[in-house]
């Protein structure tokens, strides 16, 4: 992998958040932004004509001539895309190739649940070296992070089977804070494979890290290239793992595993956990209290929480449902989009009946993200497609219309009543919203 910040490859970067929808260009080179945006009504305007002169309402000669001239604005406007880009990127290339260069780690305002959230500097090349940096590790270290609807399946097949096993579900006690920095270091100095300007990024991160949380040892939870990090460090616990008799899955996600065993004698279960603790202690880490063993051996008893879904393996209730913490926070949304109309619908009425309907809507219904050239789905049936039953979505309607019931406003109240989570599972409705929409929703659901 090339691994310079130079022009092509930090364009590269530009292409790659255009692709998914991101906005770094129209923030950070706003000039080339809308150049962009006048080219897109050009290609328009293009396709426009060649309709017209399928259709016959445009004669040959007069589409030749505008087609002529489109493609020398075109052209003209592509090169002054070009040079604005190139210009910028050039400053930014220079500004995080030079030696005086690193990532502006600082502490956010936020938390998420009890653990400190860190951030960068906000510049473009602040923002593009950790994408770069993310990039390389991801290459170089054929860093892979699992599918998570992948993981689910394999586990709702394999744990609700009915054959006998042995199941532990272990979590990792404060992982990102426990990472020892001398380990991961060493690693990262001694690959050949990366650059002398990435690990200096790296190791400089790891420095300012420990002078912004007074900490020796961590990955600052919050910034990107912390993720693949982690990867990184787990991986030779992976290996061990895997290394272990009578283990017949291993699935982990960040610092959340399953494993399942089918021990050959009943008394080897007992030595799973022990033996998993040990693997962790030999990285600087150990469980959490939410750490826990299913035997499976001779009764199928009990349940487990794993990616927002719970799966009961008792054989008197088999089944997956949302875990107790995913609805929760669907209730939670309820109540705050609720809770926003009551304190702004006498103030700005028209404003807030179509922010409480726009929620609304959103939380029943599925979306496809926007401008991704993947099939990426959201929603009520897209988040929670492997629930084996519709309980707890029909609880959610109940609790959802006792608050539509408060609504004094008759027409909304009827139009809110129409909606329904079972209907937007069972139906897989699909909604609409612009980018603008879901930016105010994202600012009406913050943190929770």
């Amino acid at each position: 992998m090339d691994q310079a910040f130079s022009i092509k490859n930090l364009n590269d970067l530009l292409k790659n958040d255009r692709e998914k929808g991101g906005d770094l260009e129209e923030r950070y080179i706003p000039a080339a932004f809308n150049i962009r945006v006048k080219l897109y009504k050009l290609s328009k305007l293009r396709s426009f004509s060649r309709y017209r002169l399928r259709t016959g309402k445009m004669t040959q000669a007069f589409y030749d001539k505008r087609m002529s001239r489109l493609v020398h604005v075109i052209d003209r406007r592509k090169a002054q895309h070009e040079a604005l880009v190139s210009a910028e990127l050039e400053r930014v290339s220079k500004v995080i190739s030079s030696k005086e260069f690193r990532l502006n780690v600082f502490l956010l305002p936020v938390t998420i649940g009890t653990k400190k959230v860190y951030g960068v500097g906000s510049s473009l090349d602040q923002v593009l070296a950790v994408r770069f940096v993310q990039r390389a590790l991801k290459v170089l270290y054929e860093v892979r992070m699992p599918s998570r609807d992948m993981l689910v399946s394999q586990i709702k097949t394999l744990a609700l089977d009915g054959v006998p096993k042995y199941i532990i579900r272990s979590d990792v006690e404060s992982f990102y804070e426990s990472v020892r920095h001398k380990e991961l270091l060493d690693g990262i100095h001694q690959s050949p494979e990366l650059s002398v300007l990435i690990k200096r990024i790296l190791t400089r991160l790891m420095k300012d890290y420990v002078s912004v949380s007074g900490d020796n040892n961590g990955l600052p939870r919050g910034i990107g290239i912390s993720a693949y990090l982690s990867e990184i460090y787990l991986s030779s616990i992976d290996i061990e793992i895997k290394r272990q008799e009578n283990l017949f899955y291993y699935a982990r996600y960040v610092d959340d595993m399953v494993l399942m065993f089918a021990p050959q004698r009943k008394e080897l279960a007992l030595k799973y956990l022990e033996m998993l603790s040990k693997i962790l202690q030999s990285k600087g880490l150990k469980f959490n209290d939410k750490t826990m063993t299913l035997d499976l051996l001779d009764v199928h008893r009990g349940k487990f929480d794993y990616l927002g879904y719970s799966f009961d393996v008792s054989s008197s209730t088999p089944g997956v449902r949302l875990s107790q913490r995913k609805f929760a926070k669907y209730k939670e949304r309820i109540a705050k989009a609720f809770l926003d109309y009551s304190d702004k619908h006498v103030f700005i009425p028209e404003k807030a009946a179509n922010e409480l309907m726009l929620r609304c809507l959103f939380l029943t219904g599925n979306m496809r993200l926007f401008n991704r050239k993947s099939n990426a789905f959201i929603g009520v049936y897209f988040s929670n497609k492997y629930i084996t039953d519709v309980a707890q979505l029909a609880g959610l309607d109940s609790f959802f219309k006792v608050k539509v019931a408060a609504i004094s406003n008759p027409s909304l109240r009827k139009k809110l009543l129409k909606l329904s989570f079972v209907s937007g599972f069972k139906e897989k409705l699909f909604r609409n919203f612009d980018p603008k929409q879901l930016s105010e929703l994202s600012r009406g659901w913050k943190h929770v």
